[in-house]
Order: structure tokens, then sequence, then C-alpha cells
């Protein structure tokens, strides 16, 4: 007979499966916020958003039978927008999720890839030819005997500090990156259905930033060197952090797909916070390679206002 957290632990993973699931609410820059995207029905999204478009209209997830398919890059039929939000290399960006089921226990990663040979920087990318560098893997995903939000067998996972923090995660950007257009790639891996091979569920959301040079500082930071993984082989359904029973006392977790570059300096669980925005940001856009220019379009509110307070997010 299964113990009481473990029948709290499936009964909130089965729970949360009739609800919508999330999405890229917003990211905030030192407080400035700039819009993500919004894929449910009925949304008028903001012109200016820096979140890349999604076809996923459940806020669903992508399967491990899609591993090896340009779903699994930037969600289902990812798409760019022409706006990127600017931030120096070394600086945070704060990621706003709509909300997190409380039982969708797992680990929290993020991956960034430089826009390479296009004229308006990440607007007109193909995604199937960014080439990604790891910078978080939110370790330790698990911490062994400490509880966490919804009482797991396993211990406190990287989603229970994710919720804590209003459903938000820090990525910082490495301070010795070279300045220009990128990709930011963040992802959320639910293992609440993993035992059974096919059962992981992966929400990755991408946002377009242009990286303008650190404030100056000494010493001068070494240029952070990149790597060049194809997200199409991040994963395999059979990875050990893939196929796992997370309702077991498990005693550590096997982070999937690559490991994290080594001058990057993932923001630590104690360290995240929550952040509420101060302003609205004005995003820029690629005009030649290296040149920008503000954002002059026309903004437009959403037909639908964020529900607070309720597993979802305070906008501040």
């Amino acid at each position: 007979m299964p113990s009481l957290s473990t029948s709290l632990l499936l009964l909130g993973a089965a729970a949360s499966q009739a609800l919508a699931h999330s999405h890229l609410a917003h990211i905030l820059v030192n407080g400035v916020l700039y819009n993500g995207f919004d894929p449910r029905p009925n949304i008028a999204n903001f012109p200016n958003r820096v979140g890349w478009s999604s076809s996923n209209a459940d806020d669903g997830y992508v399967g491990p039978a899609e591993y090896a398919s340009a779903e699994i890059i930037c969600h289902k039929s990812g798409a760019p927008p022409s706006a990127h939000a600017p931030v120096r290399a070394g600086e945070k960006v704060h990621i706003q999720w709509n909300g997190w089921p409380i039982g969708h226990v797992g680990p929290v990663l993020a991956y960034i890839a430089p826009c390479l040979n296009t004229a308006d920087g990440c607007g007109s990318v193909s995604k199937t030819n960014l080439r990604w560098t790891k910078l978080d893997d939110s370790d330790p995903v698990l911490v062994p005997g400490e509880p966490g939000t919804w009482g797991s067998p396993a211990g406190k996972w990287a989603t229970d500090v994710m919720i804590a923090r209003n459903n938000s995660w820090q990525v910082e950007i490495p301070r010795g990156l070279k300045p220009g257009p990128y990709v930011l790639r963040h992802e959320i891996i639910a293992l609440h259905f993993a035992k059974d091979k096919g059962g992981a569920q992966n929400y990755p959301v991408c946002m377009n930033l242009w990286v303008e040079a650190p404030v100056p500082a000494v010493p001068v930071p070494q240029p952070f060197k990149l790597d060049s993984f194809d997200a199409r082989g991040f994963y395999n359904e059979t990875d050990e952090g893939i196929l796992i029973d997370v309702s077991t006392s498990l005693t550590g977790y096997v982070v999937p797909g690559p490991t994290v570059a080594p001058q990057a300096r993932p923001v630590g669980h104690e360290q995240q916070q929550q952040m509420m925005s101060r302003a609205d940001g004005t995003p820029v856009v690629v005009v030649r390679s290296t040149v920008t220019q503000k954002w002059t379009g026309g903004a437009v509110k959403r037909t639908e206002a964020p529900v607070v307070n309720k597993g979802r997010y305070f906008r501040g």
C-alpha cells in the first residue's frame, strides 16, 4: 500500500494534469519587464514581446517521442519575434513562469545560443541552426530528506524552489560573453509520470536577448567559451534523469543533457529570489548585424488579464 506522502504526490500530479500547465509570462532585467508569449486561445500577445511563439494552446509539453525533432528546441512550432531584451553580460535574467503545478517535480535548466549570419539578430534565425551552451542545471535538482512543496517522498526538488520564488528562476548571463544577439532557452522537465517510458514532460521556452558589454570591471573577464550542442540531441527517452520513478525515496538525481559550461555561474537555490516589475522595458530590434534601435511599434493589451494568487504569478 503506498505511503501517505506518495499518495499525495500522485494525487497532486493527477489533479494538475487536468489543469493548464504553464508558459513564459515575462522576463525581468533589473526589475524592467519584457513580455513573453501566451499560447492559449483568444489571447492578444504583445507585439513587442521577446518570447518565442508556440502552438501549444493547452500550455502543454513536448514528450520524449519528439526529442529528436525540432519541437524540443523552442517548443511546438516555436518561432522567434523581432524584439530582443537588452541585458549586460554578467547581469541576471529573471524568468517568470505563469505558475507551475506543485506535483510536477523535476530539474530547471537554461541554455544559450548565438544567432549567427542574420541581419536582424534572432528575428529570422532558423531554430535548427542554433547551437547551445548549458548555463544552469539547477544542481542539486533533488535534496533527499528535505521536505518539498508537496511532500515528495524523494525530498525537495528544484521545482519546489522555483514555486517558492513565485514560480520564477534567475539565470546569469556570462560576464565574458561576446556582445550580440542570443536566444536564451529555459526549460523545466516534469517527472511526475516519468516512471513509464515516454512519460517525462519537457517545457522549453525561448526568448531573444541582445547582450551588451559588461559594466567595466577589473580584472577584465575572460572570453566566455561557447559549446555547440544541437538541442535535438540533448536527451534520450531512456536517460537516467528522464525515465525515473519520483514516487520513491530516491538518493539523488542525474541531470540529463550536456554538462554546464565551465565558465557559467548558475544562481544557487539559496540565491534565487522573486522579483516584482518596477517598469515596462523597451526592447530593441537589430537593424544590422551589430546595430540595434529601440522598438517603436505600438503596444496592445491582452484580452485576458493574468490570474494572480491562484497557482499563478504576482506581476507587481
